[in-house]
């Protein structure tokens, strides 16, 4: 036979026999795979989350640049609202006779005109005594209803709105219409406004029968922030410098509660009136010193109770804060709790 036939013959023998995984060769290849998965999955965590965390400074950026929009058209920062059981209205403007919140008073600046405008021109006079008209009503529960991209931060938790299940009051606000708890659903806030490194926010809001005496009434000194109950505080009042006060800043919030609605600072909708779920502190105390900072916390680092009224994220290493000249920073969880509590008074000398 000649050479060539029997090398013709054995070769499909050999190229079979070398094509072939063992066992022990596949499984050394699933084996480098799942170690090259292992090995990259975190850093594409780490990158997503990077993006998320971009995306959260942004939105507290735009809120700085609003509220110093705000300052340009009213003289003021935006104020806080009276109180969680009040939410915005359009016929009320921009100062203190503004019972809605914070995040309401930046709608117009922020491309939320419309929503702004819902329920202008059809609301009755309740600072004299008379309820808002059922219309009024109807088009405010529109508005809490509304989630905002600006106000979700994608690390928290996803945009969507929540289940309203405060059964203290029978009405999801004074000026809205009834609501039935279990069946109502608003739009919450993942940022909170800073009302100083003193007092604590908490506040119903007045009745409807008392509101002309509230608003005769003097507005709060206990607060040395620049958003807080019934407040116009106006670039000159923040003596420390405006690139040394913060605005707000990410809100703290305990994992187990991000979609119960359960927590009392996560309770009410992000276009209430002053109140914890949208209002917090660096600090505590009387009214001159600080006598309990308040650290900023990451979520669920500690009891659900001690992210009340307090700064903090989602996010694995840092949080971040705006502040009153339209800048926004980021801060590791292990900044010094005297010197972010300082961060939170417009006027300490600090």
């Amino acid at each position: 036979m000649p050479p060539d036939a029997a090398t013709r013959r054995s070769a499909p023998y050999r190229l079979s026999r070398f094509a072939a995984f063992t066992l022990v060769e596949l499984l050394v290849v699933i084996a480098i795979i799942g170690v090259l998965v292992a090995l990259l999955l975190p850093a594409v965590q780490a990158a997503r989350e990077a993006g998320r965390r971009t995306q959260c400074v942004n939105h507290l950026k735009q809120m700085a640049l609003a509220a110093m929009n705000h300052v340009a058209d009213h003289g003021h920062y935006p104020t806080g609202g009276w109180g969680y059981r009040w939410v915005g209205d359009a016929d009320s403007g921009y100062g203190g006779n503004q019972p809605g919140s914070w995040a309401y008073n930046l709608l117009a600046y922020t491309d939320n005109q419309p929503l702004r405008d819902l329920g202008h021109g059809v609301v009755s006079n309740y600072v004299l005594g008379l309820e808002a008209s059922l219309e009024s009503r109807a088009e405010m529960v529109q508005l809490v209803t509304t989630a905002l991209p600006l106000f979700n931060c994608p690390s928290k938790r996803p945009l969507t709105t929540h289940l309203l299940v405060d059964s203290t009051f029978p009405v999801l606000a004074f000026n809205a219409q009834d609501c039935e708890v279990g069946s109502c659903y608003v739009a919450r806030s993942d940022y909170r406004a800073c009302a100083g490194n003193r007092s604590r926010a908490d506040n119903v809001g007045p009745a409807p029968g008392t509101i002309k005496p509230f608003l005769e009434g003097p507005v709060p000194t206990s607060y040395n922030g620049v958003i807080y109950r019934r407040s116009e505080v106006s670039v000159a009042h923040v003596t420390d410098g405006t690139s040394h006060t913060v605005l707000a800043g990410e809100k703290a919030l305990h994992p187990n509660n991000y979609l119960t609605g359960t927590d009392s600072s996560d309770d009410q909708s992000l276009y209430t009136g002053h109140d914890q779920d949208n209002s917090g502190n660096t600090g505590e105390g009387g009214a001159i010193t600080i006598a309990q900072p308040y650290p900023p916390v990451k979520d669920g680092s500690a009891d659900k109770s001690v992210h009340r009224f307090r700064f903090g994220a989602a996010h694995p290493t840092t949080f971040q804060m705006a502040f009153c000249d339209g800048s926004a920073h980021t801060y590791g969880y292990d900044v010094d709790p005297d010197v972010f509590a300082l961060l939170g008074g417009r006027n300490d000398g600090d």
